[in-house]
């Protein structure tokens, strides 16, 4: 698996994730974020799932300091992968739970996605 976050022009971060996500690397991603955001506000997110292939199991899963800490650091959520993973995404981004929108885009979405997060 890799989780990696980059920063964007115009508060966008992107979060490439690919195969299995591990408890270990979201942290580390995590923790990135806050970096990243200190200061500058609410950012809107990208998150592209690249043969994505689920989350590690783990019980460590139920931390939710981090979501509800940085619920509303978030303007919007946009997340670009296979559509079989969308109801599972979408629980697992908060969506409905946090002050910006979250919405799931298919595989071949992203300059749709990208729209949608400029709008």
């Amino acid at each position: 698996m890799s989780a990696i976050l980059e920063q964007h022009p115009d508060r966008l971060l992107l979060l490439r994730l690919a195969g299995e996500l591990k408890k270990s690397e979201f942290d580390a991603v995590q923790a990135e974020f806050v970096q990243k955001i200190a200061g500058s506000g609410p950012v809107k997110l990208l998150v592209l799932l690249e043969n994505f292939t689920g989350w590690e199991r783990s019980e460590a899963w139920g931390d939710t300091d981090f979501f509800f800490e940085h619920r509303n650091d978030f303007l919007k959520i946009a997340v670009v992968g296979n559509p079989s993973w969308g109801a599972q995404v979408l629980a697992f981004t908060g969506a409905g739970l946090r002050k910006g929108p979250v919405q799931m885009f298919p595989e071949t979405g992203e300059a749709e996605a990208r729209a949608w997060l400029a709008e």
